[in-house]
């Protein structure tokens, strides 16, 4: 094959399928149709003489040529948009840019209300769920439908860059008029009295179970599983149950909801807040302005 023939942006089409795993995703993500993505897939495997993708359940899969030029391609077309990127200006006070954020919901009033006071009302924001799973953070990172994650486990992806943000201690907390609970809670009673738990599993286990700071067995009188830590705070600020939280929620709401904060009877790992991107938007100039103002926000 003659190089200076090749049509590079074939590789760029080809690396996002790799990412997505589907033409439709990729056209999304590229701003063009499905059969665009369908006739440069075929394009490429016509000039490598190889086949890239066969169907199998419905979806596309990669043969092992496919996975082979994806692995000697990723990186260089990575620096490159990397690069590239650097090069584009950015003000905060008069650029037009729109920034996709994910992650958990009991920082998104803080954020909401910082982004509101923004005078420049070309930039604009987007809060999302945060993902149930690490391969769902990963592949909104790498498809770039998510321009910055914030969680409290660090991505496993050799395309995404990470910094602590903080780290914070995790306490229990109660509504003020629960009588069965005060702060000479014993090992016992936090085994016996009902609780409410997040139901939020990472690799099949709890949320809190990834900060026991011991190898202890507990058994836990689990009452209610919540989906958010906010909705965790309110359930427990209504009843008898208790819950655990960071330290810095416990103490914002401690006032607002009528809440006492307890220190857990067990030894438990300080949670981590995590901010995650992917690598081509390093030395991107809108996104390190945009990785310094939630550092403004959030940071104690």
């Amino acid at each position: 094959m003659i190089f200076d023939k090749f049509d590079l942006n074939l590789l760029k089409v080809f690396s996002k399928v790799m990412e997505t795993g589907s033409y439709v995703k990729t056209s999304e993500a590229l701003g063009i149709s499905p059969p665009a993505v369908s006739i440069a897939m075929k394009r490429l495997q016509k000039s490598l003489e190889k086949e890239l993708f066969v169907r199998g359940g419905g979806q596309i899969q990669p043969t092992a040529a496919a996975k082979a030029l994806y692995q000697n391609v990723r990186f260089e077309l990575l620096s490159i948009e990397t690069v590239i990127s650097a090069f584009g200006q950015f003000d905060p006070h008069v650029s037009k840019a729109h920034f996709s954020l994910m992650g958990p919901e009991e920082y998104n009033a803080k954020l909401l209300s910082a982004f509101a006071g923004e005078q420049n009302n070309g930039l604009t924001y987007s809060l999302m769920q945060q993902a149930s799973t690490d391969e769902e953070a990963i592949a909104s990172l790498r498809t770039r439908m998510t321009d910055l994650v914030i969680d409290s486990v660090v991505l496993a992806d050799s395309s995404i860059e990470s910094e602590l943000l903080f780290e914070d201690r995790i306490v229990l907390i109660a509504a003020k008029s629960n009588s069965t609970i005060d702060e000479n809670l014993t090992f016992e009673q936090y085994q016996e009295l009902p609780q409410s738990v997040l139901s939020l599993r990472r690799s099949g286990k709890l949320a809190l179970e990834m900060f026991l700071e011991d190898k202890l067995e507990v058994r836990r009188n689990i009452s209610h599983e919540a989906s958010s830590i906010m909705a965790n705070i309110l359930i427990v600020s209504q009843t008898m149950l208790f819950c655990h939280v960071p330290l810095r929620l416990a103490i914002h709401y401690q006032e607002q909801l009528s809440l006492k904060i307890i220190e857990p009877p067990i030894s438990l790992k300080p949670v981590p807040v995590i901010m995650q991107w992917h690598k081509s938007n390093s030395i991107d100039p809108s996104h390190i302005w945009l990785r310094n103002r939630i550092k403004q926000i959030l940071l104690p």
